[in-house]
């Protein structure tokens, strides 16, 4: 045989290892990987898949798990981030704050430069918000993010730039910042504009509609392109340049539109861009949008002469470039579908979509009215074209998602569960795992699982078996559509990882702060969330109109010391964490603490976020009772004392402080809970003033128990309240008093008091050791005591074994100072007498024994011992004594 064929035959029988494989085989087995953290230990294998993750592994995972995401600068940035988007949309991790021009922002009104309320009007605004991003270097982080939105008559446009560049544009301009030029706690730069042109009022002239054009759709790429319509008939297109002097804008086009007011508008993707307005109830015109010419008849206009009163159009999207959806009701078929061009606007649809319901155990049309249409991010599917997708909020509460590729009106339904009949008035989809809904009432939006939903579309179209449903959400298949089954892959997948749950947040400032002052404006807790805008689908970013203010919400947690990298600037670096997070996103304080519940099947509960800097890391941001009404608790906690039921509280302003506004809360009946880190009540009926009340142990002082004649014992003490805990910041201190009904006041009284000197000695121990208050091991805290000394006499017959011999101690040189005293292990004092007694006793001890008796006399040296200690419990009582005083 041949070397060569000796060669070849070795070769055959050698086995191939993973890193033999071709990059093709290698790019196809990493797109089954589900996880990150798998990827990354790949590439640490070995330096030939090292080198295959970096410049393959990440784009082929992004292109596998987010198809819809563009072309990144980086991959392996997209895939931080990305997945640190994710892992926030699943933990719930929201950080809202309202966001206004500061008050020397560009405006372009000079007579009217007050600040935005509510001028003369019985309600707030309406705002309605469009927002985009665009990578503006080789950096994921450099990128321009626009937002715009109407408020009442006036339009508030913000540009901000981050990246590299303005890093170091921060930098030198930290002791000078330039004028118009704004940069935040991300040291993000931020120019601000606000139009407002004469003679218009809110109300007659309130803007409807903010559409901003793509870049791709600009003319210049250092301006704003925005369409304005208003309520009194005016459609312009507007370009405001980035470095424009202050007040300066250009109007581009006007729009005829014959007075008739704009109700809804929508801009296709093409070059030059159409525009489909909604004109009054019954008319949508078509026009061309081609910047520097100074007015612009339709096209064409759909006309829905046909409608009666009271049906009406509420909104128009398109799907694609040629493909426009149309919503209108209260009507049997509230979806119309047009195939729109420019040389052709049709009169009738090519489809219409009616809502089926269930009656009588038949499927009927329903008459119902349809808000928000939006369409769905197309996939890698090739079976999926664009626009195929798209979802609508109805009247009725519920979204349905559409699938032009079906026969049915609609293929799956969301609701929730606990609020089902709110109208939706917002929507805008996350990619195509997950999106948002905004309600009509209560400031609320919901937030929609819809992966299960879109991989039923997406394998197995002709199978007819329907999948189970799950809470708030229906694989629905009215009339005679067919629907799919899960294949066995996905089923198996489900289970290994078990599906999350959809949840719904009040996102309302219902903490009482609005830019560090108190505000309270009702009406914004009952406001409906009239517009949602998100500029990209990989941004971190959303934003959400209610009545009067706009609220951004940054999508990432406060603790997390890798977050997306467009937060990576303005990070601290020292050991606590807490002040950390606060000093990094919360530094005006105006970030809200917001209320949250699960759509769950079963009981109901209400979630509070705690504020940031008031946890350690791994501790929950969201605090929440259980179906029993006992508190959730935090991380390590552990409840010490637990009162009768029958235990009121009472919230006052002290005499010694009083504040602008007195302070008076309480509750009658509830349950007062003693913890390792805070004392918590829960009333036994929640009001809106009390649903539930706790404080950190350290932030009470000159607690003390009043036992009256007449009447119940009751425990006091005087409290400073915490940042955004719901106290008005104007109450330095409030005095807090529980009467216990049903006794337990000096139980509480003493379990409180061994409670926080345990806490105290772990704070000081934390801080010798170099550590911060926030970093003190509270789950560490016992109360329990040490076994007491016991006289057993001699009954108990120890081990046969000789104990092992003590070493004898060094003797003493004449060198060493008289005065020293050896220690005992307990850090009592003894003589060289009772040393030497102890020695000898203990060389005793070595020899054979049959039986060892049992010690009946307390060792040396422990009444002075207890004596000692007592002293130092009395000390520490009349010291704090005369400290209340």
């Amino acid at each position: 045989m041949s070397s060569s064929d000796q060669a070849a035959k070795q070769q055959r029988n050698t086995p191939t290892s993973f890193q033999d494989l071709p990059p093709e085989l290698l790019g196809h087995l990493i797109s089954y990987i589900q996880e990150v953290q798998t990827l990354l230990r790949l590439g640490l294998a070995c330096k030939k898949l090292h080198d295959f993750v970096q410049s393959d592994g990440y784009r082929v995972f992004v292109q596998r798990h987010y198809p819809w995401i563009p072309i990144p600068p980086s991959w392996e940035d997209a895939v931080h981030a990305l997945t640190k988007l994710s892992l926030a949309w699943d933990r719930k991790s929201l950080i809202p704050r309202y966001i206004e021009p500061p008050h020397n922002a560009a405006i372009t009104a000079a007579h009217n430069t007050g600040s935005r309320g509510r001028r003369g009007q019985t309600m707030g605004y309406q705002p309605v918000i469009d927002s985009y991003d665009t990578w503006i270097g080789s950096d994921w982080t450099s990128r321009r993010e626009t937002v715009a939105w109407g408020a009442g008559a006036e339009l508030v446009l913000r540009v901000r730039w981050m990246g590299p560049d303005v890093e170091q544009e921060w930098r030198r301009a930290a002791h000078r910042q330039p004028i118009g030029t704004y940069f935040d706690q991300h040291h993000h730069k931020s120019r601000w504009w606000r139009v407002l042109e004469p003679n218009q009022a809110d109300g007659k002239d309130d803007i409807t509609i903010v559409m901003l054009l793509r870049e791709t759709q600009k003319l210049s790429p250092g301006a704003e392109y925005i369409i304005v319509g208003r309520a009194s008939g005016d459609l312009d297109l507007l370009s405001i340049a980035h470095v424009a002097a202050p007040g300066s804008w250009k109007r581009e086009t006007r729009f005829q539109t014959n007075g008739q007011s704009i109700r809804a508008a929508s801009v296709n993707a093409a070059i030059p861009p159409l525009l489909a307005a909604c004109l009054e109830d019954r008319t949508i015109a078509i026009y061309h949008v081609l910047p520097g010419i100074h007015s612009t008849e339709p096209l064409g206009k759909i006309q829905f002469d046909s409608l009666e009163s009271p049906c009406r159009l509420w909104s128009t999207v398109f799907l694609r470039q040629d493909r426009l959806a149309v919503s209108l009701g209260p009507h049997v078929e509230p979806i119309q579908i047009f195939e729109v061009k420019p040389n052709a606007i049709p009169q009738e649809p090519v489809r219409r979509m009616a809502m089926v319901g269930l009656h009588n155990g038949q499927h009927v049309p329903n008459t119902t009215t349809v808000y928000p249409l939006v369409p769905l991010p197309r996939s890698s599917c090739p079976c999926e074209a664009e626009g195929d997708l798209f979802l609508s909020g109805g009247y009725d509460g519920t979204v349905r998602l559409h699938d032009l590729r079906s026969p049915a009106s609609y293929v799956a339904s969301f609701n929730d569960p606990v609020d089902s009949t709110a109208a939706i008035y917002s929507l805008i989809p996350l990619g195509r795992d997950r999106f948002l809904a905004g309600s009509a009432q209560f400031a609320t939006i919901k937030l929609f699982n819809m992966r299960t939903a879109v991989e039923k579309l997406c394998h197995n179209k002709d199978s007819s078996v329907s999948p189970p449903e799950t809470a708030g959400v229906k694989i629905s298949s009215p009339g005679q559509v067919q629907t799919s089954a899960y294949p066995a892959q996905l089923e198996q997948r489900s289970e290994q990882k078990p599906e999350l749950l959809d949840w719904t947040v009040f996102l309302a400032n219902r903490n009482g702060l609005h830019g560090g002052q108190q505000r309270r404006i009702p009406r914004e807790w009952t406001s409906p969330v009239y517009s949602l805008s998100s500029p990209s689908l990989y941004s971190p970013v959303f934003f959400a109109g209610i009545e009067g203010h706009v609220i951004q919400v940054d999508v990432t947690s406060a603790y997390d010391r890798f977050p997306d990298p467009i937060y990576k600037c303005g990070l601290a670096s020292t050991s606590d964490l807490p002040k950390d997070a606060a000093r990094k996103w919360d530094p005006y304080h105006d970030v809200m603490c917001v209320d949250l519940y699960e759509h769950s099947q079963a009981n109901i509960e209400i979630m509070h976020q705690t504020r940031i800097g008031e946890r350690k890391q791994g501790d929950q941001i969201w605090v929440m009772l259980d179906s029993s009404r006992i508190f959730v608790r935090l991380s390590g906690e552990r409840i010490f004392f637990t009162s009768p039921s029958r235990t009121s509280l009472s919230i006052q302003t002290p005499n010694s402080y009083p504040g602008k506004e007195p302070l008076n809360i309480s509750s009658s009946g509830g349950t007062a809970y003693i913890t390792n880190q805070r004392i918590v009540y829960l009333p036994t009926s929640p009001t809106p003033q009390l649903q539930s009340f706790s404080a950190p142990i350290l932030n009470l002082q000159d607690t003390h128990v009043d036992a009256p004649f007449f009447g119940a014992n009751s425990w006091t003490g005087i409290l400073k309240p915490v940042t955004g805990g719901g106290i008005p910041p104007n109450h330095a201190y409030i005095k807090i008093s529980m009467t216990f009904k049903d006794g337990g006041a000096f139980d509480f009284a003493t379990t409180y008091e061994r409670t926080k000197e345990t806490i105290t000695q772990a704070v000081e121990v934390a801080r010798e050791s170099g550590r911060q208050q926030g970093t003190a091991e509270f789950s560490d805290i016992n109360l329990e005591q040490l076994p007491a000394y016991e006289d057993v006499g001699n009954t108990i017959a120890l081990s046969a074994a000789p104990p092992p011999p003590l070493q004898q101690p060094t003797p003493m040189t004449a060198t060493v100072a008289p005065s020293y005293t050896p220690q005992r292990d307990s850090g009592v004092a003894t003589s060289a007498a009772e040393d030497e007694e102890r020695n000898s006793k203990q060389s005793a001890a070595t020899a054979p024994q049959e039986q060892t008796p049992h010690p009946d006399e307390p060792p040396p040296g422990y009444e002075e011992a207890q004596r000692q200690h007592s002293n130092s419990v009395v000390d520490n009582l009349e010291r704090n004594l005369r400290i209340s005083k």
